[in-house]
């Protein structure tokens, strides 16, 4: 779920997702487009700051890590320190917080409430503000049972996102997602 919602290159990419950044470019939106593995280089060794050198350090970072680390552990590392909501710091925590469950135990539904909730988990989470996150929740479920709907980039001070029509689909028999 958070693939999908923060960086669906994930697999492919080497750090850098050169096909998003070059739309962020363009499109002069402001986004960062940065991949999950420059958010683990921010969150575990530079400052939160939004300027341009930072941003290199990061890319550069992000490099270096793709280089020495298998694309599972950079996930496991990096949702045990993404911030999911004033003081919720990592999947368990975020787990045990919205939903009172281990991260093996959450439903599809609150799995993809807690990746819609990355984007700005502290103005947007299951707890403060929820519609926000309801919608991008629903574009993720949509995705991740096969439909085509994209999930855009969250911006801080958007409006809800308006959630296209989804067929109704049954949840299939899943099983809980594993944390090694």
């Amino acid at each position: 779920m958070v693939i999908i919602a923060e960086d669906s290159r994930f697999r492919t990419h080497h750090g850098i997702d050169v096909i998003e950044l070059r739309e962020a470019l363009a499109d002069g939106s402001g986004r960062g487009a940065s991949t999950i593995t420059q958010q683990l280089a921010k969150n575990l060794y530079l400052s939160p700051s939004r300027n341009p050198l930072r941003k290199l350090k990061e890319a550069a970072t992000a490099a270096r890590l793709e280089l020495a680390l298998p694309k599972d552990r950079i996930m496991e590392l990096y949702l045990g320190v993404a911030e999911w909501g004033p003081g919720v710091w990592g999947a368990a925590a975020a787990s045990a917080a919205y939903y009172g469950v281990t991260p093996d135990r959450l439903s599809a539904e609150q799995a993809a409430a807690l990746a819609a909730t990355l984007p700005h988990p502290r103005s947007s989470n299951p707890a403060y503000r929820p519609g926000r996150m309801l919608a991008r929740r629903s574009l993720i479920l949509a995705r991740h049972f096969g439909g085509r709907a994209a999930v855009p980039r969250a911006v801080e001070d958007e409006e809800p996102l308006e959630v296209p029509e989804i067929p109704p689909f049954e949840l299939p028999e899943i099983p809980l997602i594993h944390q090694p």
